[in-house]
C-alpha cells in the first residue's frame, strides 16, 4: 500500500495515531476503548498481553460488539500471520470484522535473497482470503537482530509482503533512532511506513515527515501505568498530528494569507459605545461565535504545536478564557495569573504599570511550577506591555522559561516590539498588516457599520 492509499483510507494528510492497548480483561479493554472514542482516534490495536489466543478471541468478539464502527486491529502477541489470518478468517465468517493484523515479526530476512517464511504467510493469507491490513513487524524490537547497515534491504524487501512496513526502536517504549527510521524511509520509497515505539506527544514532531502510522501505547498511558490510556496525552497527540496535516494542506506560500484574512473572525469584536476610560474594544464577544472562536485558537496554537510547553498560564482574567482554551487544545495544564490579593495560599507578587497608567500588582502562587518548566503566557490583548511583563517577572522569578505568548494583538508600542523580538508570538492580528495599523490607532474600520447581529450564536 502506497502512502497515498494509506491516507486516502484514513482520510487524512498527516500521520496516524492508532492507539494500542494492552488487553488484560474486557472491562480494562472496554473502558480504554471508550478513552478512544472521545478523543476521537481513527482507530485501535488490541494485543493480548501475556494471555492465551483462545482467552483473547471472546474480548475481541465483544469489543467488536460494542464498537462496531471503529477501525479495530489486533495483535496476537509472538503470533506471525501464518497462524494469525487462519483465525482472522475464521472470525470474519462469524461477522466478527478486524480490521488490520500487526505481526512483531514479519520473518523478513535480510541475510537471505529467498524469503521462505514471508512467502508462506503470504500463501495463507491468500488461501484464507481475509481482507484486512497487515502491519508486519520488521527490523521490530527484540525480535532477531538486524544490523544498521542492513535496514535499508529489509525495508526494502518488506514491502513486498504487506501493507504497512512497521518498525519500532530496541524495546517497548524505547523511541527508534531517527536516522533508522530515515533509512526505513529510503528503503520502503513510497510504501507505508509504521513506528510502533516510543512515540509521545513531545517528540512526535520528529518521526511526522518519514512516518505514516504511530502504533502508541507507553507513550499515552498514564505515568506507571501500563495498561491504560491517558485520554490528555493521547488528545495531545492527536492534535499534533492533525495541525501537521492540516499545515501540509496549506502551501507555506499561502500561510501569511491565511493570517492576513484573520479579520473575517476578528470583526466579530465589538467596539466600546459606553465609557472612554474603558477598553477600546471587546474581543470576547467574538468567542461567542463557535467559528470565529475555534478559528482563533487555531491561529493561536499553530506556532506551539511542534514546541514543547508544559503548562499554559492565563492572565487575569481575559486571558483566563483563551488560555484555558489553548491549553485543552495542547493537551498541558493551566495556571493562573491573579490579581494581588486573590490566592489563598503562599505568592510571588510584582508590581507593573498597566495601561491606565495605574499601578497594579499580579501575583504567582508558590511554587507554582517545576525548575526549568516551560510557560505559555495568554493574554487577551497586550497593550503598553506592562501586564505581560508582570507575568514574565512571575515566571521567570520561578524558574520558568517563557515558551512564547499568545494574545490577539501585540500593539506596536516599544514595550509591545521587544516581546516580539525577545519571545515566540503568536497573534491573531499580523504584525505589519493593515489590520495591525488600525489596531495601534485604537479604531477598527468596520466599526464605522458595525452589525451587532454578527456576534450572535
Amino acid at each position: 500500500m502506497n502512502r497515498g492509499e494509506f491516507c486516502k483510507y484514513f482520510k487524512t494528510m498527516g500521520p496516524v495515531v492508532l492507539p494500542v492497548i494492552h488487553v488484560l480483561d474486557l472491562g480494562q479493554a472496554k473502558h480504554n476503548l471508550a478513552t478512544v472514542a472521545r478523543c476521537g482516534a481513527p482507530g485501535v490495536f488490541l494485543i493480548n498481553h501475556d494471555f492465551e489466543i483462545s482467552l483473547f478471541l471472546p474480548i475481541i468478539e465483544a469489543c467488536r460488539r460494542a464498537y462496531p464502527d471503529l477501525w479495530l486491529g489486533v495483535n496476537f502477541l509472538g503470533v506471525s500471520g501464518a497462524k494469525a489470518f487462519p483465525i482472522l478468517s475464521e472470525l470474519a465468517e462469524k461477522g466478527i470484522a478486524v480490521d488490520a493484523y500487526w505481526a512483531d515479526d514479519a520473518r523478513i530476512d535480510e541475510r537471505q535473497k529467498e524469503q521462505a517464511e514471508a512467502d508462506s504467510i503470504a500463501a495463507i493469507r491468500e488461501s484464507c482470503r481475509w481482507e484486512g491490513m497487515y502491519f508486519g513487524g520488521t527490523a521490530f524490537k527484540k525480535q532477531r537482530t538486524v544490523e544498521p547497515s542492513k535496514y535499508h534491504e529489509a525495508a526494502s524487501l518488506a514491502t513486498g509482503y504487506m501493507d504497512v512496513v512497521t518498525t519500532s526502536g530496541i524495546a517497548t517504549g524505547k523511541s527508534a533512532e531517527i536516522e533508522k527510521i530515515r533509512i526505513f524511509r529510503e528503503g520502503v520509497k513510497n510504501h507505508a511506513l509504521a513506528i510502533a515505539s516510543g512515540i509521545t506527544p513531545e517528540n512526535v514532531g520528529d518521526y511526522m515527515d518519514v512516518a505514516d502510522a504511530f502504533l502508541v501505547a507507553t507513550g499515552i498511558n498514564y505515568p506507571g501505568d501500563f495498561y491504560n490510556l491517558d485520554p490528555h496525552r493521547l488528545r495531545r497527540l492527536l492534535e499534533r498530528t492533525r495541525h501537521y496535516a492540516a499545515r501540509r494542506r496549506i502551501d507555506q506560500e499561502d500561510a501569511p494569507a491565511r493570517r492576513e484574512n484573520a479579520d473575517w473572525y476578528l470583526k466579530h469584536m465589538a467596539p466600546n459605545i459606553k465609557d472612554p476610560k474603558m477598553a477600546w474594544l471587546d474581543p470576547s464577544s467574538a468567542y461567542v461565535n463557535a467559528s470565529a472562536f475555534h478559528a482563533m485558537l487555531d491561529d493561536l496554537c499553530e506556532p506551539y504545536i511542534n514546541v514543547r510547553v508544559d503548562v499554559v498560564a492565563g492572565i487575569d482574567a481575559a486571558g483566563y478564557v483563551l488560555g484555558a482554551a489553548i491549553a485543552e487544545r495542547l493537551g498541558t495544564g493551566f495556571l493562573t495569573v491573579r490579581k494581588a490579593g486573590k490566592l489563598p495560599v503562599p505568592a510571588d507578587q510584582v508590581s507593573f504599570v498597566n495601561y491606565t497608567e495605574r499601578t497594579q500588582h499580579m501575583e504567582l502562587r508558590k511554587p507554582a511550577f517545576r525548575k526549568g518548566a516551560r510557560v505559555l503566557l495568554v493574554d487577551q490583548w497586550v497593550e503598553t506591555g506592562g501586564t505581560m511583563g508582570a507575568a514574565i517577572e512571575l515566571v521567570e522569578g520561578q524558574g520558568g522559561e517563557v515558551a512564547g505568548i499568545a494574545t490577539i494583538c501585540i500593539e506596536d508600542t516599544p514595550a509591545g516590539k521587544a516581546l516580539r523580538e525577545r519571545y515566540l508570538c503568536a497573534t491573531s492580528v499580523a504584525p505589519g498588516s493593515d489590520l495591525q495599523s488600525q489596531c495601534n490607532r485604537k479604531f477598527l474600520d468596520y466599526f464605522k457599520n458595525f452589525d451587532w447581529d454578527v456576534i450572535l450564536p
